[in-house]
């Protein structure tokens, strides 16, 4: 059946002499897998359009009984104005689609989760760079992978246990994190993207909430074991 969609582009690989299968998350199905006839042929302009976390709209024919279905066109939904052309923009995106990646497994259509990286991506694109941006984006898309610390456990002085997933006055059981991490996350959780101009941290907490985000993510979810990503984007913010 063919049909209409909306999708973030994750990854893609060479296949045959002038294909490519691209991983996706559509609006209406969740992640999937296309292929792309012809996209490596020289007069071909789609590899351009598959650059990491790309929007696009797409026409495929889906069939429920296969896990690769075929692309019968496909374009940019909404190109991208500063993302990949500002380096520390592209950096984030490296980033930030490494862990989208890594971490999103499930097959079926995801309203919330969509929206939210959607939303995202549209922002960054639209405002000036700022480099706690990943960070707020690592810390609430935890809500939307059901992962989230529990933040009512929180108070001043108490941890963030990457174990339990929830605040504690004992930072001395396994799992523990720093006190000044436990706070940014907290802090970043609650926090709307309009507010991230007035967050101010510096390098080293930068630093160290970002390894704390990924050692969370490590422990919470199958599947994540090597994010190597961000020791770029660590040098380029520093």
């Amino acid at each position: 059946m063919l049909e209409a969609d909306v999708g973030i582009v994750f990854h893609h690989i060479n296949y045959a002499e002038s294909s490519v299968i691209v991983k996706l998350l559509s609006k209406n199905h969740g992640l999937i897998s296309l292929m792309i006839k012809g996209a490596k042929k020289k007069k071909s302009s789609t590899i351009a359009k598959l650059q990491p976390l790309s929007l696009v709209a797409v026409e495929y024919y889906y069939s429920e009984q296969k896990d690769l279905h075929t692309v019968r066109n496909l374009d940019l939904s909404t190109p991208f104005k500063t993302l990949h052309s500002n380096p520390m923009k592209a950096t984030v995106l490296l980033f930030l689609n490494e862990i989208l990646f890594k971490s999103i497994q499930q097959q079926e259509k995801n309203d919330p989760v969509f929206d939210f990286i959607q939303s995202f991506l549209i922002r960054i694109d639209q405002t000036a760079f700022n480099p706690n941006c990943h960070l707020w984006f690592v810390c609430k898309l935890t809500t939307f992978l059901g992962i989230a610390p529990d933040i009512s456990s929180f108070k001043k002085g108490t941890f963030l246990n990457l174990i339990e997933g929830e605040f504690v006055a004992n930072n001395h059981r396994k799992g523990g994190c720093s006190e000044i991490a436990s706070e940014t996350i907290f802090r970043l959780i609650g926090m709307e993207f309009d507010e991230l101009t007035g967050l101010k941290l510096t390098r080293e907490i930068r630093r160290e909430t970002l390894q704390t985000l990924i050692d969370y993510y490590q422990i919470q979810l199958e599947g994540i074991k090597n994010i190597n990503s961000h020791l770029v984007l660590q040098e380029l913010l520093e």
